[in-house]
């Protein structure tokens, strides 16, 4: 009972200064732009948002009720936001159908391991993000997640993930590599529908490999990738030297994997000194990177 009173009197102070308001309509409570409610878990539940930063945090807790869930459409069309972090939300365990649709200036997302449920379509047509990291405790990637987010490049569906859905990737232009672990074992036949630049990185033998031959994906092995190969075919030599030098010159584009891959001195960047360490290694000057 004390506590009760307690919570009546803060969150009545709050309102007398104007931090948060409450509809009684609909029993929701806004709070730092939030608009929430508590469900009979003791937890809260974003529903909205008012646009007052385009860098959003969703906090850990909103008035001591940990966070857990962002609702069906919360930030649904919000094209303000160019980024959100989940980062502090420890609490967070699901985000809700179509949550972003449409937030086109959203840039990058990392999605916690915490997280564990994604709702069919949740960063659609998100024609801004360019980068994605998904968290090892998304088990599903739900129907028309990512569809229509056509400046994504480059993706890794974590190990543990057994299914991608529907569309999931579908009408991604510039997707080129997505890395599928072997642990899933269901693919939607339409998963990747008009995303023609796509490869799969898979490993041999795997239900992935057995999707791409069956629907005219390429594919690569990852298992057959060494430091260096930065133009993918398996093997070191002054080809990938001369890629390299290619897309430092602006001539050629490159995915992240093989930037990653052609970074042989890990200073974070691709570079021409990368493609010298490449040459020196193919004429044993060196003996590794």
């Amino acid at each position: 009972m004390r506590f009760c009173i307690r919570f009546i009197s803060i969150l009545t102070a709050l309102i007398i200064l104007g931090t948060i308001t409450v509809s009684a309509s609909e029993s929701f409570i806004t709070l730092y732009g939030f608009t929430f409610d508590v469900n009979n878990n003791g937890e809260a539940v974003i529903h909205a948002y008012d646009d007052r930063s385009s860098d959003v945090a969703i906090p850990e807790k909103l008035i001591n009720a940990y966070v857990a869930e962002i609702d069906d459409y919360a930030f649904f069309n919000d094209t303000k936001i160019t980024s959100v972090s989940f980062d502090n939300a420890s609490g967070l365990r699901r985000i809700g159908t179509d949550a972003f649709y449409g937030c086109t200036n959203l840039k990058t997302l990392s999605i916690p391991s915490w997280v564990t449920t994604l709702g069919f379509g949740v960063f659609q047509a998100c024609t801004g993000l360019e980068s994605v990291q998904i968290g090892s405790g998304v088990t599903d990637i739900p129907a028309q997640c990512f569809c229509g987010c056509n400046a994504l490049d480059d993706v890794v569906v974590p190990t543990g993930a057994g299914s991608i859905g529907n569309m999931s990737f579908g009408s991604c232009d510039t997707l080129s590599d997505i890395t599928i672990p072997d642990t899933v074992t269901q693919i939607a036949d339409n998963a990747f529908k008009n995303s023609d630049n796509v490869t799969i990185f898979c490993s041999e033998n795997s239900y992935a490999h057995s999707y791409a031959i069956a629907n005219n994906i390429s594919y690569k092995f990852v298992e057959r990738l060494h430091k260096g190969d930065a133009n993918l075919d398996y093997n070191l030599n002054i080809t990938d030297a001369t890629t390299i030098q290619k897309f430092k010159a602006g001539l050629k584009t490159l995915s992240k994997r093989s930037q990653k891959l052609g970074d042989v001195n890990n200073d974070g960047t691709l570079s021409v000194r990368d493609a010298t360490l490449i040459q020196m290694r193919i004429a044993d000057i060196i003996d590794s990177f």
